[in-house]
């Protein structure tokens, strides 16, 4: 059904409109990882890894309609308070799998593209660029890239790195001391080893709090991202930048939808048209959300 709802928006241009309508925010894109299976594995049932043909058809589809921009040249606009054009993406990745390697990053040089990955420090090895080899294979959806894979990335190709934590661990499920630790050890990794002075961050599953955003920023973060819904203004609180999803299930009319923010749209009316089922169930609701906004937890979308 689902699907038959995206093809319906696309094709009769309800996504070109929506793009319009949010012409002015810029749409940050989130992937994981780009596989060359010519099916989907087993071992992920989720779509985390868009097959290539697909996410060429994703970048394709964005050199038509959208201007790619690095995350560096957001933040750059923000700071200098530059006007950034129309229809501006941020396309960005998460954990550092191996694919982005020898998958991504030829596709996005290709088309000339930038892009963000965030990297799980702990998960990487030292490596040698000598010892590379760029032809995909199967492993490189499972393991991830090494400290040399990355340097060879930022300085070859202008890719942007971030941190994804450590460990990749539920930030809410730890102490102040575990998440400063995280954080802190993770972002000296990257400064130190792939000169990066203001890394961003990718809080590990979208989830975060105001006092792990306090901690990113005093940890030295240049901003963080997270999985919530919607583009981001001009003026959005740097720790909370939402981000969009996108997996291999994401077509063309799936990928315009989610792209031009019309999914945003079908979100906002099923949470009206639920509205009085919800208010059915408030007492349980508000006691659970006691409990988070006490603990000052923020659940992602």
């Amino acid at each position: 059904m689902k699907k038959i709802l995206f093809a319906l928006l696309y094709f009769t241009g309800v996504t070109r409109f929506a793009a319009w309508r949010h012409r002015k925010r810029v749409v940050f894109l989130c992937y994981h990882g780009v596989t060359q299976l010519a099916e989907r594995s087993a071992s992920d049932p989720h779509g985390l890894h868009v097959r290539r043909e697909r996410f060429e058809q994703h970048l394709d589809f964005l050199r038509r309609r959208y201007h790619a921009i690095s995350l560096r040249e957001y933040l750059d606009a923000r700071r200098e308070g530059r006007r950034l054009p129309h229809y501006s993406v941020v396309l960005t990745f998460d954990d550092g799998f191996r694919n982005f390697l020898t998958v991504a990053a030829p596709c996005l040089l290709k088309r000339s593209m930038p892009a963000t990955i965030f990297l799980i420090t702990d998960h990487m090895s030292e490596g040698r660029e000598s010892d590379s080899a760029r032809e995909w294979c199967p492993g490189d959806d499972s393991t991830y890239l090494s400290w040399a894979e990355a340097r060879a990335l930022v300085q070859g190709q202008g890719i942007e790195v971030g941190s994804h934590t450590c460990s990749h661990p539920r930030l809410l499920h730890l102490s102040p001391e575990e998440i400063r630790r995280e954080l802190l050890d993770s972002f000296r990794a990257i400064t130190g080893r792939l000169n990066c002075p203001r890394p961003a961050l990718s809080y590990p599953r979208g989830e975060y709090t105001g006092i792990i955003a306090a901690l990113a920023a005093e940890t030295g973060y240049s901003c963080a991202v997270t999985t919530d819904r919607g583009a981001n203004e001009m003026d959005h609180r740097l720790f909370n930048l939402g981000r969009t999803l996108i997996g291999d299930d994401d077509d063309t009319a799936s990928f315009a939808v989610r792209v031009s923010g019309a999914r945003w749209w079908l979100v906002r009316l099923r949470s009206i048209v639920k509205g009085t089922a919800r208010r059915r169930d408030a007492s349980e609701f508000d006691v659970q959300s006691a409990v988070y906004v006490k603990a000052g937890f923020r659940q992602s979308t």
